[in-house]
């Protein structure tokens, strides 16, 4: 005669063992981001998995994975395998800029500058990585310069713009969930970071059970998911199915105002708030490899009040004192740095004061290839 089942015993069981499991996988922190199938069932991608809502995560068949680097690097192409002997190997950071906001991969800097095919002077073929990201944030490209050094760069580019060197709230996004290396970091470089980045806590255990993971976990699988998409159709942004863009408007509004500073008389307390130093700390953790910083191109408008602001976003004066303060300071520190804020047409942008059209890609990647190859040859 068969045993009756309890329903109620059956319920206590699985919840105990569902607690269970939880607390197993909160002691064990299990790197489930190195599971990929990225580079062995189908190609790494060209860039980071990123995409600006879950609204666009079917169009560009990708998810933001930035919680945790071994599914970030694991999906990337530079994983794929040991770095070949006969590469010279270039690492790109920045922001969405330099990821491609609104271009497709094969039109990205990095790939613009592999259709070069340039070479080191001692026959290395030149290969550039993309390993920007959407949002201005030194802190955070530290860190990921700081994960890809395993990786065995020969050069690294850092593009920037005033932004990127702003202190910003919003970079606890990217730091909370590497609070643990970011204070390592700190400590390790001695860097000093203004207030409003303290408090940067590492996760609670509760944080780290399948529960308190249950977004990072579902990003993980979308991300391997969309991986034979990736492989199938070569589309990882939605914003750069299209070739064509919208004329940008010429003229700005007659304010000279940036953010909480009003107006020139402000300018030496906007650039002793840029946090330069983070720079050096870039440069420390790329050891051998020249770190080469580049302010890259804005979109300058050319009617009205174009004698009060460069675009929507600078005012003259702020990214005018900016531009001398980030000079003298690269200066003194006799660090490699190259400045072409205006060196594309307005036609060669897309929607953004930064964001470069097809076009715009090829011409920089031009205008910067003697870079590559003088820093290519010591």
């Amino acid at each position: 005669m068969e045993r009756p089942v309890h329903a109620l015993r059956v319920l206590v069981k699985a919840f105990l063992f569902f607690v269970l499991l939880n607390l197993l996988f909160a002691w064990f922190d299990p790197p489930i981001g190195k599971l990929t199938a990225y580079n062995w069932l189908w190609p790494g991608r060209l860039r980071f998995p990123y995409a600006d809502s879950p609204g666009y995560y079917s169009l560009g068949y990708n998810v933001p994975v930035i919680e945790d680097f071994d599914a970030m690097f694991g999906a990337h192409i530079l994983s794929a395998g040991p770095k070949p002997a006969d590469e010279f190997r270039v690492f790109l950071l920045g922001d969405s800029a330099t990821w491609g906001g609104h271009v497709a991969p094969e039109d990205m800097l990095a790939e613009q500058f592999n259709r070069l095919g340039l070479t080191s002077c001692d026959g290395r073929k030149i290969k550039a990585y993309d390993l920007g990201y959407p949002w201005p944030s030194m802190l955070r490209d530290v860190l990921i310069l700081d994960y890809a050094n395993q990786y065995q760069p020969d050069m690294v580019i850092w593009l920037v713009t005033l932004h990127s060197f702003e202190k910003k709230s919003a970079d606890r996004e990217f730091l909370v969930p590497h609070a643990e290396r970011m204070a390592e970091v700190i400590a390790e470089h001695q860097l000093v970071l203004p207030k409003v980045y303290s408090g940067q806590a590492e996760p609670a255990f509760w944080d780290k059970t399948i529960l308190g993971q249950r977004e990072r976990l579902k990003k993980l699988i979308l991300n391997q998911a969309y991986g034979w998409m990736w492989s199938a159709t070569g589309i990882d942004n939605a914003n750069g199915l299209s070739k064509d863009h919208p004329a940008f408007p010429q003229d700005a509004l007659a304010d000279v105002s940036y953010f909480d500073y009003q107006s020139p008389n402000d300018s030496q307390a906007l650039t002793r708030s840029l946090m330069f130093d983070i720079i050096r700390v870039g440069r420390e953790i790329a050891g051998d490899a020249p770190l080469v910083v580049i302010n890259e191109p804005i979109f300058i408008i050319s009617g009205q009040n174009r004698d009060l602001r460069y675009n929507h976003v600078y005012p003259r004066w702020a990214y005018d004192a900016y531009r001398q303060s980030l000079a003298d300071w690269m200066n003194a520190q006799g660090d490699p740095y190259y400045d072409t804020w205006n060196a594309l047409p307005v036609s060669e942008f897309s929607n953004d004061m930064s964001h470069r059209d097809p076009q715009g890609e090829k011409r920089f990647a031009d205008l910067l290839s003697p870079i590559l190859q003088d820093f290519s040859c010591p």
